[in-house]
């Protein structure tokens, strides 16, 4: 079963407060989403470390 992290994040397009839900399970990983409010695309960047902590990045596509 998948582990679901919320990771609040800021759309780099309108600015707004947008909570993603990430599977770290999956590992690292770089995928495209649209944000909910102004629905650009954002890039988003999943990093996992060897400890299992899990950092998000966002950026405009």
């Amino acid at each position: 079963m998948a582990d679901l992290l919320e990771k609040p994040v800021h759309c780099p397009f309108c600015d707004a407060p947008l909570t993603l839900l990430v599977d770290d399970s999956a590992g690292s990983q770089r995928y495209t989403e649209d944000c909910h409010v102004c629905c650009q695309p954002i890039d988003v960047n999943v990093w996992v470390d060897s400890d299992g902590d899990v950092s998000v990045t966002v950026e405009q596509e």
